[in-house]
C-alpha cells in the first residue's frame, strides 16, 4: 500500500479533527479496498467491510469496552470506582451477545414504538418554548440555544429530574467523550475520566435509590420496572443503561441538529428547499446522518480469534476501527455521495450503527430531529452563519459553537 496513505491514515487515526476536509482523504483509502493497518489498529473504510465487521460475534466490543476502561484508568482506589467501572462496561452499546441480546430486550419494554410516539407532544411542547426564546432576535448561537437543549431538556423531563442536572451531565460526558480512545491518555485525562465515571455512578446510584421509593411512569421507573421472560436488569446494568441514555442519546442528536443546522446553512439550495416543502423533513434527517454524522467511528472492537474480513485477516488482539463517515460515503451504495440531497431517497447510511447493535434510540433521535427541524423550516426566518464553527477536539463530530443571524 501506498506509504504516503498508511502516513495520512496513521495522522487521522491519532487526530481525526486536524482534518477539516478529510473525505478525499478517506476517499483515497476506501478506493485501495484494503483494510488499512495503523499500528496494532486495522482502519475500515468501506461499506460491506463495515457492515461485516459489526456483525461478527468474534469481534468483540465487550473487550474493546475493557480496554477501554483499563487504557483510561488512573489507577485510582477511590469508593466506588470499580462499580462505575463496571456500569460502563455493561452498558448496552458495550456489550456483545449473549448478554447483549438479554439486556436490549429488557430496554426494549421501555422504548416501544408506541411509548416513543407518546412522548411527541413532549418534544413538540420544548420545541415550541426554544423557538419563542430565540423569536425576533437577529442573532444567536443555535447549538446553545436550539441545538443542545431540546434533547437536553427532553431526557431531563422524562426522567423527572430538574433541567439544571443536564450541566453536570454535560460536564462528564466532556470528559469521557473527548477522551481519545486510540491513544494513550495522560495521567491528567485518565484521572479526569474516573472521576466523571464515579460522578455518574454516584448520581444514577442515588436517583435510582430514590425513585425505588416512590414508582411513577418516568423513564427512570420505567427501567427499574423493566421486564423480559422474568429477567430484569441488575443494579449495575440499569445505572449503565442511563448512563449510555445521556452519553450515547441526548449528546449524539444534540450534535446531529447542530450538524445538520451547520450543513444546511452551508448548502443554501437546500436550505431554501427545505422550507419551500417542510415534508422533506424526514429524508433530510436521514441525509444528515449519513452527509454529517456526529458518530465519526464505531466504538472499537478486538478480534478474539484471527477474523476474515473482505480480503483481510484481522489478527488476534487487534483493534477495529470502522469509519463510519467513510462507509457513509462509499460510491458503491450512494450515488454521488459527495452532493448533500435532502430528497434522496434509497438512502444507505450506517449512522446508527448496524447488525445487533443497531441503535435502539434511533426511532426517538429522528422524532426529536425532526421535530426541531420541521419548526426551524417553517417558523424562523432564513439564517446565515456569522462566523465558521471550529470543531471540537474529541471523538465525535461537534462544533464548539454556531453563531448564526438572520440573513441580510
Amino acid at each position: 500500500m501506498d506509504a504516503s496513505i498508511l502516513a495520512d491514515a496513521r495522522a487521522f487515526v491519532s487526530a481525526h479533527y486536524k482534518f477539516p476536509d478529510r473525505f478525499p482523504l478517506l476517499a483515497r483509502i476506501r478506493e485501495t479496498g484494503r483494510i488499512v493497518p495503523v499500528d496494532d489498529i486495522r482502519l475500515v473504510t468501506r461499506y460491506d467491510h463495515l457492515v461485516e465487521g459489526y456483525r461478527d460475534q468474534r469481534l468483540s466490543r465487550q473487550a474493546g469496552a475493557i480496554a477501554e476502561s483499563q487504557a483510561h484508568s488512573s489507577g485510582s482506589t477511590a469508593p466506588n470506582i470499580e462499580k462505575a467501572r463496571k456500569a460502563f462496561t455493561l452498558m448496552l452499546i458495550n456489550q456483545d451477545d449473549p448478554g447483549h441480546a438479554r439486556i436490549r430486550k429488557i430496554l426494549e419494554t421501555a422504548f416501544k414504538p408506541t411509548r416513543v410516539a407518546s412522548w411527541a407532544t413532549v418534544m413538540q411542547q420544548i420545541t415550541d418554548e426554544l423557538l419563542a426564546n430565540v423569536a425576533g432576535r437577529e442573532s444567536f448561537d443555535f447549538r446553545k440555544e436550539l441545538a443542545f437543549p431540546l434533547p437536553e431538556r427532553i431526557i431531563c423531563a422524562l426522567m423527572g429530574v430538574p433541567y439544571e442536572d443536564h450541566d453536570l451531565w454535560a460536564a462528564w460526558t466532556e470528559e469521557v467523550v473527548s477522551s481519545a480512545r486510540s491513544t494513550e491518555p495522560t495521567p491528567e485525562k485518565a484521572a479526569a475520566v474516573d472521576q466523571a465515571q464515579i460522578d455518574f455512578y454516584n448520581y444514577f446510584q442515588n436517583l435510582v435509590a430514590e425513585r425505588r421509593k416512590n414508582l411513577g411512569e418516568d423513564l427512570v421507573s420505567l427501567l427499574i420496572r423493566a421486564e423480559s421472560e422474568g429477567e430484569r436488569l441488575s443494579e449495575l446494568e440499569l445505572i449503565g443503561a442511563l448512563q449510555m441514555l445521556i452519553q450515547a442519546g441526548h449528546e449524539t442528536t444534540g450534535n446531529l441538529i447542530n450538524n445538520g443546522m451547520y450543513t444546511l446553512l452551508k448548502h443554501p439550495d437546500q436550505y431554501e428547499r427545505l422550507r419551500a416543502n417542510p415534508d422533506l423533513v424526514p429524508t433530510a434527517v436521514e441525509e444528515m446522518l449519513r452527509f454529517c454524522s456526529p458518530s465519526i467511528w464505531s466504538l472499537p472492537r478486538i478480534a478474539l480469534t484471527d477474523v476474515p474480513l473482505g480480503e483481510e485477516i484481522i489478527p488476534k488482539g487487534a483493534t477495529l476501527l470502522m469509519s463510519l463517515e467513510a462507509a457513509n460515503r462509499d460510491p458503491s451504495r450512494i450515488d454521488d455521495p459527495d452532493r448533500f440531497d435532502i430528497g434522496r431517497t434509497n438512502n444507505y447510511h450506517v449512522g446508527f450503527a448496524a447488525g445487533v447493535h443497531f441503535c435502539m434510540g434511533n426511532q426517538f433521535a429522528r422524532l426529536e430531529a425532526g421535530t426541531m427541524f420541521r419548526a426551524i423550516a417553517t417558523r424562523l426566518p432564513r439564517l446565515e452563519l456569522v462566523e465558521e464553527p471550529r470543531l471540537k477536539e474529541t471523538w465525535v463530530r461537534s462544533y464548539e459553537d454556531l453563531q448564526v443571524r438572520v440573513a441580510r
